[in-house]
């Protein structure tokens, strides 16, 4: 962990009163205690936030020098160019490669047993929980040979030529303001007409390791109600590692997936993102609380721990497929 980046991004939270002082205070003064950021830390200030119920609040350091401007003059497809699809389907043959290996080798999953359920759904919207600068090839490994994009954040679409790779093959840059909005929506319906998953990460922020289920934001839901798609919860656990993983310091991933969910069109529009966003959370709070054997519960104030299994990794977990 880069003590320096961790110090200035808790910094800089602090700055633009995203986090209490209290919490920065502390999670320095552990770090000048260990002599740098280290996995202790880190597990601390995510409890913090979770006693706080921050769930929102940025859980890792991000760049976002020469990041994509959404703000309507971003291009999601080039019609009028024809190397723009050639590219496309060979970038995204590429990440399908490397989402099977990647998952492999970074989380050390290999197959993933949950995936029938999946089988005969066209277009649709997959969400996860976002646990790692790297879980994309946990979400591109569940999918198959699924055609797949993935909304991200803009700061992960750079004007590089690793971000032009993104962009052309899978990444979903999400809008800053409404001209932005309009260009998005055409992509996701092009996307949609493709028969293709778009997955979202409802949590909004990434918790690296964190293995409960944070509250989800409605957006992904008001897209599956507009373009009339299921919703597929997925849901990322974690075991002990084991030998070889152990001794390098990989985790090893279990994708579980649940079943599919459809906007209830018996309710006022305005009530089907949230309801959809209830039942998909629902499902991925079943999901972890089967893994782990375990009740969801978020610790308290004055509660240092309230089953939270990042500040102990020993806890038993009860389901082991």
């Amino acid at each position: 962990m880069n003590t320096k980046a961790y110090l200035r991004f808790f910094g800089e939270l602090a700055e633009k009163d995203e986090i209490p002082r209290d919490v920065y205070d502390t999670v320095v003064a552990e770090i000048a205690k260990d002599g740098k950021m280290t996995e202790r830390v880190y597990s601390l200030y995510l409890q913090e936030l979770e006693k706080r119920r921050m769930f929102d609040t940025d859980g890792a350091p991000f760049d976002t020098k020469n990041s994509a401007k959404t703000d309507g003059t971003y291009v999601y497809k080039h019609v009028k160019n024809p190397f723009w699809y050639i590219l496309h389907a060979f970038w995204s043959t590429v990440f399908k490669l490397i989402g099977y290996v990647g998952a492999g080798v970074v989380f050390g999953v290999w197959r993933v047993k949950d995936r029938k359920k999946l089988k005969k759904i066209g277009a649709c919207i997959t969400t996860s929980n976002h646990v790692g600068y790297l879980d994309a090839v946990l979400t591109r490994r569940a999918m198959g040979g699924k055609k797949q994009y993935i909304v991200v954040a803009p700061h992960n679409c750079k004007y590089t030529v690793g971000g032009a790779i993104l962009r052309s093959a899978t990444g979903l840059p999400l809008p800053v303001n409404l001209k932005g909005t309009r260009s998005f929506n055409d992509m996701l319906d092009y996307v949609a007409a493709r028969k293709a998953a778009i997955h979202f990460y409802p949590e909004k922020s990434m918790w690296i390791g964190y293995r409960k289920p944070r509250p989800y934001k409605e957006g992904a839901f008001y897209y599956a109600d507009k373009l009339d798609i299921p919703v597929v919860p997925m849901f990322y656990c974690f075991k002990q590692p084991k030998g070889l993983r152990k001794l390098l310091h990989l985790p090893k991933a279990v994708i579980k997936i649940g079943e599919p969910i459809y906007a209830d069109k018996s309710l006022p529009p305005r009530d089907r993102k949230a309801d959809l966003a209830k039942r998909a959370f629902d499902s991925a709070a079943a999901m972890y609380e089967r893994f782990y054997g375990i009740p969801l519960e978020y610790a308290d104030a004055d509660d240092a721990s309230a089953n939270d299994l990042t500040a102990n990794p020993e806890n038993t977990i009860k389901d082991e497929r």
